[in-house]
């Protein structure tokens, strides 16, 4: 019985190694980012930005350096408590990834969309989108 339970372990082992290399080779979002929606973090959400981002809010559709971005979400999360973040779809293929999800606040439900791209092995943002369905 120990000598099974050992081969099966060893088994177990086995296959689970293609798994991990397989996830550390997938470009997705990462969760961080997911996280820092759940709880409107904006600080965090800009830890993944590029040096220059495309940021589209209610009101706001322009370039902005990492550093504005963060205020102007901020800004946008001190207005419109996050109730909840729910990812609706994600996905990647070479160096780019994005996420799409609903950000229910305070003030409403929005329809958020991320675009990613690696750069010297890194996620790193270059879009970002938070639009109000209605308008």
């Amino acid at each position: 019985m120990k000598k099974l339970f050992i081969i099966f372990i060893s088994f177990v082992s086995i296959l689970a190694l293609p798994i991990q290399y397989i996830s550390a080779q997938t470009n997705e979002v990462p969760m961080q980012l997911i996280k820092a929606f759940e709880t409107g973090n904006s600080e965090t959400l800009a830890s993944y930005f590029n040096d220059n981002i495309e940021l589209v809010i209610p009101k706001t559709d322009n370039f902005f350096t990492k550093q504005q971005a963060k205020s102007i979400l901020a800004d946008f999360f001190r207005k419109n408590t996050v109730i909840d973040f729910v990812v609706v779809h994600k996905g990647a293929k070479e160096n780019a990834s994005f996420l799409i999800g609903t950000l229910v606040s305070s003030k409403g439900s929005y329809r958020v969309s991320v675009f990613a791209r690696k750069t010297n092995g890194q996620s790193l943002v270059y879009q970002l989108r938070i639009e109000d369905p209605n308008e």
